[in-house]
């Protein structure tokens, strides 16, 4: 897969650690964000992000590492965790992740080496040499693998924090042993709400797939190359087979079967769907109800659509409601 195929063309745009100013050509960038960043760097420090973010207008993920020595040494910090919090940020975990990069809104991206520290930000004296670029506008295959390795990460809550903290007020000298992986993908909730479909029509989903993501609407394509993620769905299939891939891997999903017993027990109205949704996923923060409400009308059609005439919708009074067909 070509990560970035243009990536020729943008050699003439490095810029080299203090020489250019470098700190704030990120900060410059982030803050021309409006929608959403994405930060995937290894080692992240508090006080260093703290600055980079303090113009940033757009809805922010962080993909990072934790690793135990790494924490100890103080190139990685844990507060992370409850400054993120504050700020409303996702933190992932990603014990793969390598690559330096801020994404806006999976359309362009800088990227290189600088990991977000003083010194990997030429904040201090005895700053790293590191180098950026820019992308200008990412390709499908970029994009893809932009989400793969956030769907390949743990999003970090309480038990996750608390589950590092206890391991680090274990040690008492650094190890030498191979690094533990205590987070792997299989650990990784199952009750986020990235974890549903975010296609509204699945027939024009395969549309989307068949024709290589081609369309004037960014937020579809956004959507599609989600869903194809998601549910590991392979390039090249026909539609039937297409379809009969996506029924299988949408009804093993932890999140859709625990909600199918729910709705299993009796017909249940919008407003019911939204707050079971609401007080079982994961997220944090917990989005909010009318956050809600695009999801679960996907979730309806997906349902409908893929259980061939085992549930269906209807609107006895002023709200949908889903039910299994006896």
């Amino acid at each position: 897969m070509t990560i970035l195929s243009n990536i020729g063309e943008q050699m003439n745009n490095l810029y080299y650690s203090e020489k250019d100013n470098f700190f704030n050509k990120i900060k410059d960038y982030i803050s021309n964000s409006n929608r959403e960043l994405i930060i995937i760097s290894p080692y992240i420090q508090i006080n260093a992000l703290d600055n980079l973010l303090s113009n940033c207008k757009a809805k922010v993920t962080i993909i990072t590492t934790w690793k135990l020595r790494d924490i100890q040494l103080g190139t990685s910090e844990l507060e992370l965790y409850n400054y993120c919090k504050e700020k409303n940020i996702f933190l992932y975990l990603n014990q793969r992740v390598h690559l330096k990069t801020f994404i806006n809104d999976y359309s362009s991206c800088l990227f290189g080496s600088a990991n977000i520290t003083f010194k990997g930000l030429a904040l201090v004296e005895n700053y790293n040499y590191e180098l950026i670029t820019k992308v200008e506008k990412l390709n499908i295959d970029s994009i893809l693998y932009f989400k793969q390795i956030l769907n390949e990460s743990v999003l970090v809550n309480n038990e996750v924090y608390e589950m590092y903290k206890e391991k680090i007020n274990e040690l008492e000298d650094l190890p030498d042993t191979e690094e533990p992986n205590l987070i792997d993908i299989e650990s990784r909730s199952k009750f986020l709400i990235s974890a549903l479909p975010m296609s509204w029509d699945i027939d024009e989903l395969f549309q989307l797939y068949s024709s290589g993501f081609k369309t004037e609407s960014k937020e579809k394509i956004n959507c599609a190359i989600h869903d194809i993620v998601l549910y590991q769905i392979p390039l090249n299939l026909n539609y039937n087979d297409f379809k009969e891939l996506l029924n299988e891997r949408f009804f093993i999903s932890p999140f859709v079967i625990k909600l199918l017993d729910f709705i299993d027990g009796e017909p249940r109205y919008f407003g019911r769907v939204k707050e079971w949704i609401q007080n079982n996923c994961e997220d944090v923060p917990v989005p909010s109800r009318r956050d809600l409400t695009g999801n679960i009308q996907v979730l309806y059609n997906w349902i409908v659509d893929l259980s061939n005439g085992k549930y269906q919708v209807d609107r006895p009074n002023y709200s949908e409601r889903i039910y299994r067909v006896r």
